[in-house]
């Protein structure tokens, strides 16, 4: 029952605050056995109306009948099969989205109908004359529509409530050619971010579809994965950010573990592994290569907001640390939360790492540590500053990390020896 390839994802204990928690749109929940004839009826409709409400609703399913389940199932006080909830974009005192008991019938278009009843307006109705101020009004990126329409459509809406809470939206009906022209806009609707809250002039201009996954993709790529360092004149202890060497433990401590115990934010460390032969130019210039990279992916890292992330789960070897809700308290200062270093995979330090860590022996690679969580993740893809950007958001949001067997130590500086010929 939903397979992977399909619209229905499945939710469990681990993963399913995790889920919840970082969207705003309409999200159905099927609580379900497999055995019951009702939740096998069920699912060709529910498949459907998730696939039709792509990119305005969300749609998972619980399977009760897992005994790792059954606490999450009796928690929503699922007492017969299929149970269907409906988590609105309201949240408790705590946070947390409320649910509602879906009564409606059981078909597809009428819980596509539903869901899309369900969707919140999230998006401010600007004048052209207040972009800039709701561009600096607060620490998020902002991003906007100009339309002729008097109201954004379900699209939009659907965006809106996606970035809930982490990308603010607005939209202008019927801007003026001033507008129009100091933004580069020459035709309407068209979609502009602003990655740089103390910055309106700073932005990007979307050309892509009037479709939800390419311009989900696009704003997320603009204004949250690539929005660069930038170090506040209100800070009194601005972080050193540069690429460092680890060689002794000494060096770990001051590259990682330190800083992650006294940040206000939570402390990701990437560290590089490539091999470092001095005496032959070609080594050199790979290293200087991953460096090079390295560095962009210190430069390019999202801030983040000080925040009390969630406790992973204490029965799996899941690591769930959520990303904070920057828009919680905007008067705290964000913070870079990643340290990159680079280590030399023919040192001690370097095999010692990659033993630590169960590294592969293809070179270069990478790892990401949280030294406050104990807990790890090796990189598996190409050494670009894109794809180790994207990597290192889904660590620091948890995806992939796994608790550290042992202690967070490496020995000595000393060159390992090479085999004899």
């Amino acid at each position: 029952m939903f397979d992977g390839d399909s619209a229905v994802r499945q939710l469990t204990p681990t993963n399913f605050d995790l889920v919840l928690e970082r969207t705003s749109q309409p999200t159905f929940v099927k609580f379900y056995a497999p055995w019951c004839g009702h939740c096998q009826t069920l699912e060709p409709e529910y498949e459907r109306a998730a696939t039709r409400t792509h990119g305005v609703a969300k749609f998972y399913a619980v399977n009760c009948d897992v005994e790792s389940n059954r606490g999450l199932c009796a928690r929503y006080n699922v007492q017969g099969f299929p149970t269907l909830k409906v988590f609105t974009e309201k949240r408790t005192k705590r946070g947390s989205r409320r649910a509602v008991d879906y009564q409606g019938a059981r078909k597809a278009s009428a819980m596509a109908k539903y869901a899309r009843s369900m969707l919140p307006s999230l998006s401010t109705k600007l004048s052209a004359d207040g972009l800039d101020t709701f561009v600096t009004g607060t620490q998020l990126p902002k991003a906007v529509l100009l339309t002729e329409r008097s109201k954004p459509g379900d699209l939009w809406r659907g965006v809106a409530a996606h970035f809930d809470r982490k990308v603010q939206l607005a939209h202008i009906v019927n801007p003026d050619s001033a507008t129009l022209e100091r933004l580069g806009v020459d035709k309407l609707p068209a979609i502009v971010v602003f990655p740089e809250h103390t910055d309106p002039s700073v932005a990007e201009l979307y050309t892509g579809e009037s479709k939800y996954l390419p311009l989900a993709k696009f704003i997320h790529a603009t204004a949250i994965a690539r929005k660069p360092v930038r170090q506040s004149k209100a800070q009194t202890n601005p972080v050193a950010l540069d690429v460092q060497q680890i060689e002794t433990q000494a060096d770990l401590e001051r590259v990682c573990i330190s800083p992650a115990r006294n940040s206000p934010v939570p402390i990701l460390c990437v560290i590089g592994i490539v091999a470092l032969e001095p005496e032959f130019e070609e080594s050199r210039a790979e290293h200087a290569q991953v460096v090079t990279v390295l560095e962009s992916v210190l430069s390019g890292q999202r801030l983040r907001s000080p925040h009390a992330p969630t406790q992973p789960n204490s029965n799996s070897d899941d690591y769930d640390e959520v990303e904070g809700d920057s828009s919680a308290d905007d008067t705290s200062e964000p913070s870079p939360p990643l340290r990159v270093a680079w280590v030399n995979a023919l040192s001690a330090a370097g095999q010692q790492v990659r033993t630590m860590f169960g590294l592969s022996d293809d070179l270069p690679t990478a790892v990401a540590v949280s030294p406050r969580k104990h807990a790890a993740a090796p990189y598996h893809g190409a050494f670009t500053r894109a794809d180790m950007l994207d990597w290192a958001d889904q660590c620091y949001e948890g995806r992939g990390m796994r608790r550290i067997a042992g202690e967070l130590i490496i020995s000595g500086k000393q060159e390992a020896g090479h085999d004899e010929l």
